[in-house]
């Protein structure tokens, strides 16, 4: 009976240390097992994996700097430069647009930061699937990028064709983000809007009519007001500058100096 034990428990251990071997040696050379026995991800799935941080960067600079990855004229909030979107140096007179479409160059800008990134991450794409044994044709990416509701919208068109015991096809992939940006900036052209023709502008009036949206205008002491047009849900913002009718140090609307 004690010898019975005796073997069974060896045989218990023996169990126990062959599992702990196996799971070190698939922890050490998973990403090879995985390269040589699994499925690649599908192109859609690499593509949105190998994009995805750089796309998020990008989105979250313009979001904060006003559509522009590297403003010229813009003030300092937060560490950022913030873009004039519409702005005067002049006392006394509304600003003038700086950006008349405020959607198209957040998406020109969003382009521009990641059409590099997603030219490698073609290249990568088609470096796996070769090493998978696919025979691999693809053209050089072209990126269009489109702000759409609900989501940022990125095209890549690559003409790309699979073959290995069958032939896949894909003239383009799209990824899309979830962002709010669409409304953000659309709210935001309004909001210029009152700018450019009256000088100022009533958050409030917009946020009456859209209970989702956060609208802060800080006003700075040069006369420039900072705006942050937010969702409250996804506490995803759109931050941009103006300087419009602007009063010198001293001097009240009603044209009375403050002594």
């Amino acid at each position: 009976m004690v010898k019975k034990i005796s073997k069974r428990g060896q045989l218990t251990i023996f169990i126990i240390v062959a599992i702990v071997i196996v799971a070190v040696i698939i922890i050490l050379f998973y990403p090879r097992i995985q390269k040589t026995f699994f499925v690649p991800k599908t192109p859609q799935g690499f593509l949105e994996s190998c994009v995805n941080e750089d796309l998020q960067k990008a989105v979250l600079k313009l979001e904060n700097q006003g559509a522009s990855l590297n403003p010229e004229n813009y003030i300092y909030y937060n560490n950022n430069k913030v873009n004039y979107l519409c702005y005067t140096n002049e006392y006394y007179k509304t600003c003038t647009m700086q950006v008349p479409f405020v959607k198209e160059q957040f998406e020109k800008e969003l382009k521009t930061a990641i059409e590099k990134k997603a030219e490698e991450c073609v290249n990568s794409l088609v470096q796996d699937y070769r090493s998978k044994g696919y025979e691999v044709t693809s053209k050089k990416p072209e990126v269009s990028v489109e702000l759409v509701l609900k989501n940022i919208k990125i095209e890549i068109a690559l003409n790309l064709i699979l073959k290995k015991e069958n032939t896949e096809s894909y003239e383009k992939l799209v990824i899309l983000k979830d962002s709010d940006i669409y409304n953000l900036v659309s709210i935001s052209e309004s909001i210029l809007n009152w700018e450019a023709r009256y000088g100022d502008s009533a958050p409030e009036t917009f946020m009456q009519y859209y209970p989702d949206l956060r609208i802060e205008k800080l006003k700075q002491g040069d006369g420039s007001k900072i705006y942050i047009v937010g969702n409250r849900e996804t506490n995803e913002n759109f931050i941009f500058a103006t300087r419009s009718l602007s009063w010198p140090a001293g001097y009240n609307v009603n044209q009375e100096t403050v002594k």
